[in-house]
């Protein structure tokens, strides 16, 4: 048979414990990346409006990685592509809390137009850099 090739996973969150240190480096042990990322699902959950009930598992603890080396990188950003329902929404607000980054979600309606799309710029780019806040 095929031998399975070895999953590769890269990333800087892979060690909670690293002294305020984020070393971008292979995360060998998928078993305790899954717990790592599991107690960053805790924490959101604990703070977040709208908890997230997700089963965490390999397949998309590799995406949390990308989308994280994504937003680690400077001016980085992804088009995130599937069907609805497919955790794209869910992989991406993890991933964000985990680099420590504020999503900002605009909702579209019915009534949703050029004032509404306005306010919404507003907002973002007050969230984006008017706090004083890094970006």
């Amino acid at each position: 048979g095929i031998p399975q090739a070895r999953r590769l996973l890269f990333g800087d969150f892979g060690d909670p414990e690293g002294n305020g240190k984020r070393l971008y480096e292979e995360m060998r042990d998928p078993q305790k990346v899954i717990e790592v990322c599991n107690s960053f699902l805790e924490d959101y959950n604990a703070m977040s409006k709208k908890p997230m009930q997700l089963v965490l598992f390999l397949f998309m603890i590799e995406h949390i990685s990308r989308i994280c080396r994504v937003l680690r990188s400077p001016g980085g950003h992804a088009l995130l592509v599937g069907i609805g329902g497919s955790g794209r929404q869910s992989c991406t607000q993890l991933a964000s809390f985990i680099m420590d980054y504020t999503v900002v979600t605009i909702e579209i309606s019915k009534t949703y137009g050029k004032a509404e799309w306005r306010e919404d710029i507003k907002r973002l780019l007050t969230v984006a850099g008017g706090d004083g806040k890094s970006t």
